[in-house]
Order: C-alpha cells, then sequence, then structure tokens
C-alpha cells in the first residue's frame, strides 16, 4: 500500500469511532494547551523583567572601570588611557568604545539652580546608545557650549537660597519649575552661587560659562532622564577649567597639591563599551576582565534573574506535561481498544498479502493524526487564551508575584508565546502520538493470521 492509501484508511478507521477519537484527541486539545499556557507565564515574566530593566540602561552597553584592588597606596587613583581603549575597539563584537568625560558642576537658570551631572558625548554616541532627542535638535560636529537635556534634569532645579531638597529620585513625580528647553543655563563651579551670608570660597570661581539648551531627549530610563549632554569637546575645555579652579583653592587653602601626570591629559574613570548585539555582551565581558578590569552589564543582572526564572518555567511546564502524559496514555488505551475490535480485520489484511510493516504504519499514523490534530487545536486555544489575558488581565499580577510592581509606562504582559514554541509544541504532540501507539502497532503486527480470521 502507499503512503496516501494508508493516511486515507487511518482517517477512515478514526472516523468510524468518532467519539473515542474526540475524547482522546480532546485529551491531546487539554495537555497541549496546559503545557503551552504554563511555559507562556515563564516567558511573560521573562519579557516583562527585561522591559523593566531597559528602563535603567541599554542591555548591550558594558560599564568598565579600573581593578581598584591592585592600588598599591589609599590616594592613588587607577585610571584608563587612551592606549586601553584602544584595545578595548580592537575586541571581537564592539560595536563602539565610549570613554566617559562627565563633570560635576552648578548650574543656574535665573533665580533656581541645582547641581548636575553633565557627559561629553559625540553625535555617533548618541546615535550608537540610542539617545533620541525627543524636542529641539542634536549635536552636530561644529556644535560648542550647547546642551542636550534629560526630561526630568528640569525638576532638580530648587529656588536660590531655598533650604529644601525638592528631588530625589525615591520622590514622586516632582513639577519642574520652568521649561528647560531653549533656556540659557549658567555652568559654575562655585556651589555657593548666588547664595547669600554663605561663606564664600578662598579663590573667586570662573565667570560662569553660559551654555544654550538646544534639545530634551526622550523619556526613556534614569540613566538619560537626570543627566545633561554636551560636545566632548566643550566638556574637556570645562574640565581643564575646573583642574585649575581646584589647583588654586588647594594653593590657597594650603592644602598638598596632588601632582598629576600631565594636567592637560585626558583619562578616564568609566569607560562605556557597546557590544554588537545582547548576545555578544556576555563574550566581551569576559574579555574585559581578563584583561584586569572591572565590568558590568545590566544583562549580568538579568541573566542572573533568568536562572531563578527558570525554576519556576520548569515547574510550570511540567504541570502542563502531566496532562500531556495523561492524554498520551489516552492515545495507548484508544489505539489497543483499536486492536481488539479490528482484530479480525487485521487478519484478513495479512491474509489477503498486506504487508507487516503497512499494518504497523497504520496504527502509527492514526496514533499520529490524534495527536497532531490535538496539538494544533490546543496551540489555537493557547493563543486564543493568551491575547484574552493579555486583552483583559493585567500583568500587575505576574510582576507583583515574581518581579515587583512593573514600571509605570513599560508594558507588561501575562502570556507571551514564542514562534518557536508553537512548532515545538505541534512536533511535540504528534510525537507523542506516535510513541503512545508504537507497542499497539507492533502488537497488531504481531497477530497471528489464522487466529485473528478465526476472532468474533
Amino acid at each position: 500500500m502507499n503512503s496516501i492509501d494508508l493516511i486515507l484508511m487511518s482517517m477512515r478507521n478514526l472516523w468510524r469511532r468518532k467519539l473515542r477519537t474526540s475524547l482522546t484527541i480532546l485529551g491531546v486539545i487539554i495537555g497541549t494547551s496546559s503545557i503551552v499556557l504554563m511555559l507562556s507565564l515563564g516567558f511573560a515574566m521573562n519579557v516583562n523583567l527585561e522591559n523593566s530593566m531597559k528602563r535603567w540602561g541599554d542591555l548591550s552597553v558594558i560599564e568598565v572601570w579600573p581593578d581598584y584592588s591592585k592600588r598599591t597606596s589609599y590616594d592613588e587613583t587607577p585610571f584608563i588611557t587612551d592606549e586601553e581603549v584602544a584595545e578595548f575597539e580592537n575586541l571581537p563584537n564592539v560595536e563602539m568604545v565610549l570613554p566617559e568625560l562627565s563633570i560635576y558642576v552648578t548650574a543656574v537658570v535665573g533665580r533656581y539652580k541645582a547641581n548636575i551631572d553633565i557627559i561629553g558625548i559625540t553625535p555617533a554616541a548618541m546615535k550608537a546608545l540610542g539617545y533620541s532627542v525627543e524636542e529641539g535638535r542634536e549635536f552636530n560636529e561644529d556644535d560648542r557650549m550647547v546642551m542636550i537635556a534629560g526630561s526630568q534634569i528640569a525638576t532638580w532645579f530648587e529656588k536660590i537660597g531655598s533650604n529644601n531638597r525638592r528631588r530625589f529620585f525615591w520622590d514622586g513625580d516632582v513639577e519642574a519649575p520652568f521649561e528647560m528647553m531653549d533656556q540659557v543655563v549658567k555652568i559654575t563651579f562655585d556651589q555657593s552661587y548666588g547664595e547669600r551670608n554663605v561663606e564664600k570660597p578662598a579663590v573667586k570661581a570662573p565667570h560662569p560659562t553660559n551654555v544654550k539648551v538646544i534639545g530634551m531627549l526622550e523619556e526613556k530610563n534614569y540613566e538619560t532622564n537626570y543627566r545633561c549632554y554636551m560636545p566632548v569637546e566643550s566638556v574637556k575645555k570645562l574640565i581643564l577649567q575646573q583642574r585649575d579652579y581646584e589647583k588654586k583653592l588647594q594653593k590657597a587653602n594650603g592644602d598638598k597639591i596632588t601632582k598629576k601626570r600631565n594636567d592637560n591629559k585626558f583619562t578616564y574613570q568609566t569607560v562605556r563599551v557597546k557590544a554588537n548585539d545582547v548576545h555578544s555582551v556576555e563574550g566581551v565581558l569576559e574579555q574585559i576582565r581578563n584583561m584586569g578590569f572591572e565590568a558590568y552589564s545590566m544583562s549580568d543582572g538579568l541573566k542572573e534573574v533568568k536562572n531563578m526564572y527558570k525554576g519556576i518555567q520548569m515547574v510550570l511546564g511540567g504541570i502542563g506535561a502531566v496532562s500531556l502524559f495523561v492524554a498520551a496514555l489516552g492515545i495507548t488505551n484508544t489505539m489497543i481498544m483499536s486492536i481488539y475490535e479490528r482484530t479480525r480485520e487485521i487478519g484478513i489484511m495479512k491474509v489477503i498479502g498486506a504487508i507487516l510493516t503497512d499494518i504497523k504504519k497504520m496504527f502509527l499514523i492514526e496514533a499520529g493524526m490524534i495527536g497532531f490534530l490535538g496539538g494544533l487545536i490546543g496551540i489555537l486555544i493557547s493563543l486564543l487564551i493568551s491575547y484574552l489575558l493579555n486583552r483583559f488581565g493585567s500583568g500587575d499580577l505576574l510582576g507583583n508575584m515574581f518581579v515587583g510592581s512593573p514600571e509605570e509606562g513599560v508594558k507588561t504582559y501575562v502570556s507571551v508565546i514564542p514562534v518557536w514554541l508553537l512548532g515545538a509544541a505541534l512536533i511535540f504532540s504528534s510525537l507523542i502520538g506516535m510513541i503512545a501507539g508504537y507497542f499497539p502497532a507492533r502488537r497488531a503486527m504481531k497477530l497471528s493470521a489464522l487466529s485473528a480470521i478465526k476472532t468474533e
């Protein structure tokens, strides 16, 4: 018999026993949908965790700093040089290396001031890090003494002379006292600027530098929301001014001036290394650590939590697998009963010359069809239930149980079913059906033709 005849005969045999076949398929449907939905809860936890962590920073960016444990004295400050930055750039799977030049200054806007971090950055680096300007424009190569501000930086500002601290990370929403866009910000190294009845520094600070805000970053994560960004050359100029001012302060106060190799040479306490993609981060991390540097990526913490979630996923998958195992027993029972009912038919097939392997294949095809149909309907039901859970359910439940309350503005899911899981579930249910029907098929093949014909 050819394959098409075997398939058609198997379909007719299943159709003759519609009720039994339907109940057996129902068992496979329940088992398949159970295991898919249970695993989808675990995948939803992973997706919710990734979405939440992305608000804190780019998962493909690695923070690199010197190994402070190797310094010989407490006063020694290790740093990263331009030569070492070049070594990072030559590592495989590294897209870009971004030495971080930052300066902590006092910013004044009208009657308000705040202490802020300003980061030196290039237009290419902003693009690589995914920093998008929501209002205004981005930097160009000719820009000097201009600023792109984080979306929440204005909330740091407080009225000059005010003693209360208005803004902390753990505060709720705080209304900004002014619109930051298009403001001219005075940058000064004098933290007491504009204050009355406050002891002034021994040396007068340089005249404040005016910097115009030309853009506002879109609200993304805590890394960018509360920082300001300026062209690298502008930040270098401010750093040199600050070094000169601090040296004069030390001299005026009679402090010992720390000798540096070269006050005009820039070294880095932190360097960012951006990998080609998230999957390359682990390999790049290992190479950097082998070079003698400390390194950390957000994906490190993500990996640790995901390892914990694997245990939860195994438990959830095991619960669903029990249902599928019960369904496999139902398929085995159905096929064995089918053999008893069709013993005479099997005997006649053997007498008229049917090949033994064809008889075996026929029963395997029947069992496989039960598994396939049950699996197909099961994954369709899983997709429907998953849609309803995400549409009408709340990701807060899973968030509060496993990952903490979801961040505001972060989409959360109750169920996530990847495409590969659907294919795997369909193949798995079909294999389960064929495995469950294997021994009944062997038994049918080994029946004696003469005994089978005599059976009523």
